[in-house]
């Protein structure tokens, strides 16, 4: 089975979005920027997973029925919850890094000149989420590479 559906851009136009099923699996190729650079892109993720919104042509709702149906069955919907579930993980860190950040600044402005030291301490724990945002975002990446290449290689 070979199904090309057209993926709306942002900039009004469409991407090419094409899905094959072979023995090795469904594979995935997307023409946008992304998808020519064998990146993991939105158009792709967003067809997979069975989002009308990105469907530039409305003729193509059955057959983005079917691709959706399909990455169920081939178990899609473990690595969307994994992904959605650490950039969830992401955003509070986030958040918690702005409120550290304001905290911080404040502070160090009612202080005169601090040792590098007493700076360091006063810095810790916005260094540590600086970290657990930088890793999160690493693992998301990760998860997204793992899932790309399965999208090439047929899952």
């Amino acid at each position: 089975m070979n199904v090309l559906l057209k993926a709306n851009s942002s900039s009004g136009s469409f991407y090419n979005v094409e899905f094959r099923e072979a023995e090795e699996g469904l594979s995935i190729h997307c023409d946008c920027p992304a998808g020519e650079w064998g990146k993991f892109c939105k158009h792709k993720w967003q067809l997979l997973n069975g989002d009308e919104d990105m469907l530039f042509d409305s003729s193509q709702l059955n057959q983005l029925a079917a691709i959706h149906k399909i990455a169920l069955e081939r178990g899609l919907s473990a690595f969307y919850k994994n992904i959605e579930e650490l950039d969830m993980l992401k955003k509070s860190f986030i958040k918690e890094q702005k409120q550290e950040k304001n905290s911080v600044k404040k502070s160090l402005s009612n202080r005169k000149l601090l040792s590098e030291e007493k700076f360091i301490e006063a810095n810790a724990k916005l260094n540590e989420l600086d970290n657990k945002v930088s890793f999160t975002s690493y693992l998301i990446s990760k998860e997204k590479e793992v899932l790309e290449n399965k999208l090439k290689n047929g899952f």
